[in-house]
């Protein structure tokens, strides 16, 4: 689980790891694995052109991009996710990033299932200029259709880091957001911030148990337990599906009658 057993530490864990950990064995179907990205403003630097580090990425890291999607199970419900890897880029967001997580979105929107979104990134992709800006209004479209108009259940799980674009889109939109303890979530860094305000930012003003306190997001849990959490959230969301459903069925078949109304359904 890359936890450090004499201080509890959760290191930086990889995306394969992490869908072994919370997929149950046997059930990953993983989706758009081939989607690169082809370079769509030809950007150039001294040090390497882009191309040629996503290249040297894919084969150090075994991945095509800095996000794997797909479907699962967890303890045997169906479910769709996608988990981001920081070894790939910083698991900056580009528009392959942003076009799979859409993409996931929709499916599970279309299919009705759950949607878990792991977030580890540096950011948004700045090789793909404002095309990689574009994907946090593309996504969150996604899922707004997801979770308003279809009443969908969307979890966010924020691991260390989480920052830039993705903090700033859909790692803030969950319907539950769960952050590993002492994770470090921001938007802009540390030295930005005190540049910018020319202020002193304190130290664990962007770690997990400070923010949390601060109410910016819902429960902080290790990555032991992690799975049997996720299970017990979305089995009492679908419950609550469900009841909604059942009241929104009878007031159809019975027009006639009186019914009582309940807060949230």
């Amino acid at each position: 689980m890359n936890i450090c057993e004499q201080c509890g530490c959760h290191l930086k864990m990889s995306s394969f790891d992490r869908i072994e950990l919370s997929i149950d064995p046997g059930t990953w179907d993983p989706m758009n694995e081939d989607m690169v990205s082809l370079d769509p403003i030809e950007f150039h630097s001294e040090e390497e052109p882009y191309k040629d580090r996503i290249d040297s990425y894919q084969k150090n890291t075994g991945l095509t991009e800095a996000v794997q999607t797909g479907t699962g199970q967890l303890n045997g419900i169906p479910v769709a996710i996608g988990v981001m890897d920081f070894q790939f880029m910083g698991g900056s967001m580009g528009s392959v990033v942003g076009e799979k997580i859409t993409r996931l979105a929709e499916y599970a929107t279309n299919q009705f299932l759950p949607l878990i979104l792991v977030c580890a990134s540096g950011g948004a992709r700045m090789q793909e200029g404002s095309l990689s800006l574009m994907q946090m209004a593309k996504i969150s479209s996604a899922l707004y259709d997801y979770q308003l108009n279809k009443k969908l259940f969307y979890v966010a799980i924020l691991t260390s880091p989480t920052t830039g674009g993705v903090t700033a889109s859909f790692g803030m939109l969950g319907d539950i957001i769960i952050a590993e303890p002492n994770a470090y979530i921001a938007f802009a860094g540390k030295r930005v911030i005190e540049q910018t305000l020319n202020k002193t930012v304190p130290e664990d003003s962007q770690v997990a148990e400070y923010l949390f306190h601060k109410g910016l997001f819902d429960p902080i849990v290790p990555r032991n337990p992690l799975k049997g959490v996720l299970r017990i959230k979305v089995k009492i969301r679908r419950m609550d599906f469900d009841f909604g459903n059942i009241r929104l069925n009878c007031r159809k078949n019975h027009p006639d009658r009186f019914f009582i109304d309940i807060p949230g359904y």
